[in-house]
């Protein structure tokens, strides 16, 4: 019976081995994130493994486990006192789930009223009150405590207190 199991790859080498373990016929789940980040004083968005330096496969434990233990790309699989340790398939489910257009949404909402905190730009460190978010291009309203004034941010320069 084939179930799901954790490996642990070298770094950065996640499309290789699930490109590898997928062509060889196995089930293979590589989430990844889309995310966008602050760096260097311009937002850029990235695309980036949400398990860096894991995936998951579904293989049979006793027939395939050396084929998929020396794969290229692969440091072990994750193991318990009894060999290799399945991962439960309500957890995988849960992540495949949460995937929409290719992606893993982690995103965690704000409400109205929360305290937030500027990460970045010229405001960077300032606590500010969540209002609300704003149609299209990822943009909130917030409300600066420090001088009250409403201010129109990318939602990637915040943070929950």
């Amino acid at each position: 019976m084939k179930n799901w199991f954790l490996i642990y790859t070298k770094p950065k080498c996640e499309d290789t081995v699930e490109s590898k373990l997928g062509g060889a016929g196995f089930t293979v789940l590589n989430p990844k994130v889309k995310e966008r980040k602050y760096s260097r004083g311009k937002i850029v968005e990235c695309v980036s493994p949400l398990f860096p330096s894991y995936v998951f496969a579904k293989f049979e434990k006793f027939t395939d486990y050396h084929l998929i233990r020396y794969t290229r790309g692969v440091k072990w699989v994750l193991r318990s006192e009894e060999g290799p340790a399945e991962i439960p398939d309500n957890v995988v489910n849960a992540i495949i789930e949460r995937i929409e257009n290719g992606f893993v949404t982690i995103r965690r909402p704000f409400t109205q009223g929360q305290n937030v905190i500027i990460k970045g730009g010229p405001f960077e460190g300032f606590t500010a009150v969540f209002e609300k978010e704003m149609s299209g291009m990822e943009r909130v309203c917030l409300l600066l405590k420090a001088i009250n004034v409403r201010l129109v941010i990318d939602r990637s320069m915040i943070s929950h207190c």
